[in-house]
């Protein structure tokens, strides 16, 4: 039992230290026109790194600047959107749907 719960933390420490190796790994390889995300969710477009300051802009001319450490990801890409079919299908008797008015339709 006691062997189990140290191979648990081990995984836990080992993911952890993975996924902070390759966060470092991404800031460290920062460079204009890269779309990044910060840890507070701000999305922009990196326009100039110097030294550990990293100026975004998230506008068309607006421009913040942000230390290298608060910029967290690349954003996720976009899942193409799945088809619904019959997405404009309308419904052939929309009185059918909706019960009349006083019209119990619980049942008991």
């Amino acid at each position: 039992m006691f062997a189990l719960l140290i191979g648990v933390m081990w995984l836990m420490t080992s993911r952890g230290r993975k996924q902070q190796r390759e966060a470092a790994t991404f800031r460290s390889e920062l460079e204009p026109g890269q779309e990044v995300m910060t840890g507070s969710g701000l999305f922009g477009t990196v326009v100039s790194v110097e030294g550990e300051v990293v100026t975004l802009e998230i506008a068309p001319g607006v421009t913040t600047r942000w230390l290298r450490p608060a910029i967290g990801k690349p954003p996720a890409t976009a899942e193409p959107d799945v088809d619904v079919e019959d997405e404009d299908a309308v419904l052939e008797d929309p009185e059918a749907a909706a019960p009349e008015p006083g019209d119990d339709t619980t049942t008991r």
